[in-house]
């Protein structure tokens, strides 16, 4: 094989495949990311036979071919390659030999007979999906995923299928997110309302959707999904992942979803991470424990929101004590004092992309959600819920 491509589009494609492979004593293949040099481009594969990717690359091919090579030092070597010059690609007996720039590296690798084979759709697309509201929205629920395997569904990504939307949430039971990504009309296929009759959700590991993310850019534009038996496929113009689905059950988490609020809080949200990050200071190196103390709201009606201030504060045997204040507009309720995990707080306020947010809870103890404030108002397609430490 021979081919020359450009050093910023092979360092994206392999290093986009990199991030996939897995390490197997018993499958030495599959720390290895397949090259198929063919007309009219090059494609990049990597599998850890529950995840794979297959990505496009232009380029200018001389002789076909393909081999397998292991993808950490091609993406070691590809990493530290300036963008903009170009690569030529010359495979012998298995070793793939770059040339750039008059420096070269050959990389010994295995016969491509040997890689597994990455399943491809069988079937039309359901449905398309913004890569931008996909990145940012969903983007921002996977840090609520659980990471430990006691129960495998929480480690997932929930996908619940509508007429108009999809909706997506994650939760590890100490904290919440949703996200909802609206379908246009001319985005759904005819096969949608057919699946949609038989099949109301499913459960992505959230490793996939963080690689999805990763492999895709907001360029792209539309993000086509596809699902066959238990496997789901996202496909951008030159990115391709399937994943395994997860068999399980997923809680159900809405009801736990206060449906009314008695306390509203609106404020900046960079002011309160940053007294939350001073806060946490003091906080018990166990717990992590900081408070939120919020001034009275003068009994104002959902509606009516009035000057206060919000306290956060921390204390420990160890470390002594800090307390930092912030400005706030308070509504319902006030005097309400909740105690959270220092580090849920600060991950519940990173998953915001507004300036402003607002904090909703009943009492010291029940969920607190947070979410991000336009023209005034809640926004309605994303929240994040906290769940209070019980001090």
């Amino acid at each position: 094989m021979k081919a020359l491509c450009t050093s910023e589009n092979l360092k994206k494609g392999v290093l986009s495949a990199e991030k996939i492979i897995g390490k197997s004593l018993t499958l030495p293949i599959l720390s290895n990311i397949l090259l198929e040099v063919e007309k009219g481009g090059i494609r990049i594969s990597a599998t850890n036979l529950e995840i794979g990717l297959v990505a496009k690359i232009r380029a200018k091919v001389e002789k076909e071919g393909k081999v397998a090579i292991p993808g950490r030092i091609a993406g070691g070597i590809l990493s530290q390659l300036s963008d903009g010059g170009k690569i030529n690609l010359e495979e012998n007996n298995n070793t793939l030999k770059f040339i750039y720039n008059g420096n070269s590296a050959a990389i010994k690798g295995m016969d491509a007979k040997d890689f597994p084979i990455i399943p491809k759709p069988q079937s039309a697309p359901l449905f398309e999906i913004s890569a931008d509201d996909f990145q940012k929205k969903v983007g921002s629920i996977l840090v609520s995923a659980a990471t430990s395997d006691t129960r495998q569904e929480l480690t997932g990504v929930y996908m619940e299928f509508s007429e108009n939307k999809i909706i997506f949430a994650t939760t590890d039971s100490f904290r919440l997110a949703e996200a909802v990504l609206k379908l246009k009309k001319e985005d759904i296929a005819e096969d949608y309302k057919h699946y949609l009759a038989k099949n109301k959700s499913v459960i992505i590991p959230a490793r996939t959707i963080s690689e999805v993310i990763r492999a895709i850019s907001m360029e792209d534009g539309k993000i086509k999904v596809y699902l066959e038996e238990n496997q789901i496929f996202f496909e951008s113009p030159d990115i391709l992942v399937v994943s395994r689905l997860i068999d399980g059950k997923y809680p159900e988490y809405k009801q736990v979803i206060p449906k009314e609020f008695m306390t509203k809080v609106i404020l900046k949200k960079e002011d309160l991470l940053k007294a939350t990050r001073l806060a946490g200071v003091f906080s018990d190196s166990k717990s992590r424990e900081v408070k939120l103390k919020i001034s009275d709201g003068k009994g104002a009606s959902a509606e009516e929101y009035h000057p206060g201030k919000m306290t956060v504060f921390a204390e420990s045997v160890e470390a002594g004590e800090g307390s930092w204040s912030v400005d706030c507009a308070v509504s319902g309720q006030g005097g309400v004092e909740v105690a959270f995990n220092n580090r849920y707080l600060v991950d519940g306020l990173n998953s915001l992309g507004m300036e402003d947010v607002s904090l909703e809870l009943n009492d010291s103890f029940g969920p607190v959600m947070f979410r991000e404030i336009a023209g005034g108002k809640p926004k309605a397609d994303y929240f994040h819920i906290v769940m209070p430490i019980r001090s």
